[in-house]
């Protein structure tokens, strides 16, 4: 079992600093508050200088979205191949719903992996996460069309981002491993964040999510990731439940008490990282 503890050596860094123009109704732009902000690619070049002097080996590139789901990427990828050239970072990305080209350059800039996060309901698309012009056809074609680029993709499967019901997240992971064979398959659980639409939403029951990740664990032989979004109020018993039961490989953000009982393999990167990447993080 690896417990991933991103934030000594795995920066997250926001592209648009805290603007944020979809504004899903789960998080609102409030995420983006604390993560390093850049406003232009010299300045993440800078960033990233100052980081690795400080010892870290990796970032995770996100930010707000456009209203089609995007993250505005394109002009930070020569950038992003410079900072992999210059300081041998670990560079993962929050895409969205990138568009052939985008995924084209992140290929081409040396992109490690890509934090993909897939969603089949249409209401969810639509209503919660505000693109009004999207479907569920469109996250599955540009999943395909990021395998058929060769890059690696991590998958995050939401739980319970309608309204804490757990509906169509069984539906997620038939139509995901149909189709493909993630290196890693990473669950999230619905926060209700203050501030946002969702502030008093009940999150999706343990009991519920235990379920699920248990049926992900008899129909995927690959490594399951419970990520580091999931109420901080669930950690004592989800947590606890699904290491015992031995249905997950990896854990982000675990109590520390946790990793110590269960003798953890401690890991300074985010939990989508590939396997063949891990040493530089011990």
């Amino acid at each position: 079992m690896k417990a991933f503890i991103p934030g000594r050596k795995y920066a997250t860094v926001s592209i648009t600093g805290s603007m944020c123009l979809l504004k899903c109704r789960f998080c609102e732009g409030k995420y983006l508050k604390g993560m390093y902000h850049v406003s232009s690619p010299k300045e993440l070049y800078s960033l990233a200088d100052k980081l690795w002097r400080r010892g870290f080996k990796g970032m995770l590139i996100s930010g707000g979205f456009n209203k089609q789901g995007q993250l505005p990427l394109r002009r930070y990828l020569p950038v992003i191949k410079k900072i992999k050239e210059d300081f041998d970072f670990v560079i993962s990305v929050h895409s969205g719903l990138p568009g052939k080209e985008t995924i084209i350059e992140m290929e081409k800039a040396g992109v490690d992996v890509v934090d993909y996060q897939l969603v089949v309901d249409d209401f969810v698309i639509k209503e919660v996460m505000r693109l009004r012009n999207r479907s569920s056809s469109d996250f599955l074609a540009a999943l395909k069309e990021l395998y058929d680029k060769g890059l690696k993709v991590a998958v995050h499967i939401p739980v319970g981002l309608n309204y804490g019901v757990i509906k169509s997240e069984y539906t997620a992971l038939d139509s995901l491993l149909e189709l493909f064979n993630p290196h890693v398959l990473i669950f999230l659980v619905l926060i209700p964040t203050r501030g946002t639409s969702m502030e008093y939403v009940k999150p999706p029951n343990i009991e519920g999510i235990i379920d699920l990740i248990g049926h992900a664990r008899k129909v995927y032989s690959g490594e399951i990731a419970l990520g580091c979004m999931r109420p901080a109020s669930y950690k004592r018993i989800l947590d606890k439940i699904l290491i015992e039961k031995q249905v997950i490989d990896r854990i982000a953000l675990p109590p520390i008490q946790y990793i110590k009982r269960y003798r953890m393999e401690v890991v300074n990167a985010c939990c989508s990282i590939p396997e063949e990447l891990i040493t530089r993080f011990k």
